[in-house]
């Protein structure tokens, strides 16, 4: 029951740094007009290296927001490992499935960080409007490349709600079932509901707390 607290305190973690990291690292981005004085004559060129800061600042936002959901995975997915010895009917399913959702968080980091590295040498192969030719090779090759890390991030994004849904949701719904606590099975339902995200982990952490204090120590 400690593990599913942790759970709950790395989210309530990763959504605080969710609202006050975009404006940490996007403000001096967008308080700069500098990078942005591009005149109708720029270069494909030109306007990639504008904004180049920009897609580097989004894919470590991103990143950040991966890494703090892997890590509540992964220590959601040890709480249900140790809760499967002891009742292996309710929590093997979710304890499989948090794999699952592992993995696509790890296959969808795979995918979309290093996607907006590929949109930046897109933009710089983009065929100038005055040419009527054909697109160059480099064209095609970074088209191919941002499809690929669209078709990664895709994938991982499908394994990552079935896991959530499976392992996640329903995990600290039979959590809260088997303990007869329903702040947790509030919190397990709030998980997926806009808005109500934010406190899904706060009562995640206040019920695991409660069923902790009820439990004998070891």
């Amino acid at each position: 029951m400690t593990k599913v607290m942790y759970f709950g305190i790395i989210q309530i973690v990763g959504n605080v740094a969710g609202l006050i990291l975009p404006f940490y690292l996007f403000g001096p981005l967008f308080l700069s007009t500098t990078p942005y004085n591009l005149g109708n004559s720029s270069t494909p060129q030109q306007i990639s290296a504008a904004l180049t800061p920009l897609f580097q600042t989004a894919s470590l936002l991103i990143a950040t927001g991966l890494g703090l959901g892997l890590v509540g995975s992964l220590v959601l997915a040890f709480s249900l490992r140790e809760l499967k010895k002891v009742d292996r009917s309710r929590f093997n399913t979710p304890w499989i499935l948090m794999l699952i959702l592992v993995v696509g968080t790890v296959v969808a980091a795979l995918g979309l960080i290093p996607l907006f590295t590929s949109l930046t040498n897109l933009l710089a192969n983009i065929p100038p409007t005055s040419t009527t030719g054909t697109p160059s090779a480099a064209f095609f090759s970074a088209v191919g490349t941002l499809l690929t890390f669209l078709l990664i991030a895709g994938i991982g994004g499908i394994l990552s709600l079935i896991g959530l849904i499976g392992g996640e949701i329903l995990g600290l719904w039979r959590v809260g079932s088997r303990y007869n606590e329903t702040t947790i099975k509030i919190g397990a339902i709030f998980e997926v509901i806009p808005f109500l995200g934010f406190v899904a982990p706060i009562l995640i952490l206040v019920g695991a707390s409660q069923v902790r204090g009820r439990l004998p120590a070891n």
